[in-house]
């Protein structure tokens, strides 16, 4: 599980390909052997109209 906290807003998208972060870190862990890795984002917790839901969301896409 990798949580990911974020103050911007990558969306998904052709500026999907500036999200380096969850590739290189996916890279690494499976590099040491841990390929099953889910991934649970909050983005925009600085951008106004984002930041008062952005936890919820986050929190939300968690399904266990």
């Amino acid at each position: 599980m990798l949580p990911f906290l974020r103050v911007g807003y990558i969306p998904k998208g052709p500026y999907k390909a500036y999200d380096f972060i969850e590739p290189y870190l996916r890279g690494v862990l499976g590099f040491l052997g841990m390929t099953d890795v889910t991934v649970y984002r909050v983005e925009g917790i600085s951008i106004a109209g984002l930041k008062e839901t952005a936890l919820e969301k986050g929190i939300n896409s968690i399904n266990i």
